[in-house]
């Protein structure tokens, strides 16, 4: 029965790609002519327009049974670079978003921006980051749940490993990673779950409680999953002028602010952060060029960190390891 869904949905990806593909090459198309196209009947085509429109593809009804591609509100640019294949991966990405809200729309839109505009020139190379094995029925089974408004009971294999009943919220992806964002059902608070370490998970009877009103708000000027619904932790960071151009391109702490261009082409950057782990990590990966002017605590947190590895690795040199 699994089986068979599946041979259904890849069919159906077929379908809206070469559908698309249809669109992209005229300027309107008729249900009877896209039908003899896909070999399907007109009740299937229709199926497949109501779905590319659901997935967020400006497709029109021009008159009865006579559609086309407003090409001119397709916001990530031209779509005539990509196969059928492509175009159904894309249609296919654009509807797994609009279930998971707002942020993940917008950053589709981003994404997909990004990578017509690549793909428009072949020569050019992205290496997209992989991420963690994910299950597609655990994908599947949150995506319900949150939709429903339905709590979830699953397995965490943590540092402590323990059962978890929550409320879910949104999936979130960062940095190679996915995670649940959720409200534990025992102690109320929101928590983020890595789905690499979720197994057994299960949608419950009982309904989950309404998401924060600002949850959203605070994803989306997340880098990474070290957030909060506050950020308390003001930090201050002098960049050398050699890496300086990394963050003038785009903001790579979270809530990032340029406060100072000095004229050697050296920064001062203001940024917000959760917890004084959410600043470690997002500050480390940019050591040596990058060093902390406030606060004090920061600095010295990081400085001793830093002392610890010299010492370990200079142990390890004086054993002459390699």
């Amino acid at each position: 029965m699994g089986t068979d869904r599946n041979t259904a949905r890849k069919q159906r990806l077929v379908r809206v790609g070469k559908l698309l593909r249809a669109f992209i090459e005229r300027d309107t198309a008729g249900t009877a002519l896209l039908a003899k196209l896909l070999c399907v009947d007109v009740r299937t085509v229709q199926r497949d327009l109501k779905a590319l429109r659901e997935a967020g593809i400006p497709i029109h009804e021009e008159k009865k049974g006579v559609y086309s591609l407003k090409k001119d509100l397709v916001r990530y640019g031209d779509l005539s670079v990509f196969d059928e294949s492509e175009l159904a991966l894309i249609v296919a990405i654009k509807d797994l978003v609009s279930q998971l809200g707002a942020p993940f729309e917008r950053a589709a839109e981003d994404i997909l921006g990004r990578v017509c505009e690549y793909g428009s020139c072949r020569p050019v190379y992205v290496k997209v980051e992989s991420g963690t094995g994910l299950s597609t029925a655990t994908m599947n089974r949150l995506v319900d749940a949150i939709q429903l408004g339905r709590r979830v009971s699953f397995h965490y294999a943590g540092a402590k490993p323990h059962d978890v009943e929550a409320h879910p919220y949104r999936v979130a992806y960062f940095n190679g990673f996915w995670y649940l964002v959720a409200k534990d059902a025992r102690d109320g608070k929101i928590k983020k779950y890595a789905l690499n370490r979720v197994s057994g998970l299960k949608k419950l009877r009982s309904p989950a409680g309404r998401m924060p009103r600002d949850l959203d708000e605070a994803l989306s000027s997340s880098v990474n999953v070290w957030f909060e619904k506050d950020r308390t932790i003001e930090v201050v960071v002098e960049v050398d002028s050699s890496w300086a151009h990394y963050f003038r391109r785009r903001s790579i702490l979270p809530v990032q602010e340029i406060v100072e261009e000095a004229p050697d082409g050296s920064l001062v950057i203001r940024f917000l952060a959760c917890t004084k782990e959410e600043v470690v990590m997002c500050l480390k990966p940019w050591l040596p060029h990058l060093r902390v002017i406030r606060p004090a605590e920061i600095a010295s947190l990081i400085a001793g960190e830093l002392r610890s590895w010299l010492a370990w690795q200079e142990e390890a040199m004086a054993r002459g390891m390699p």
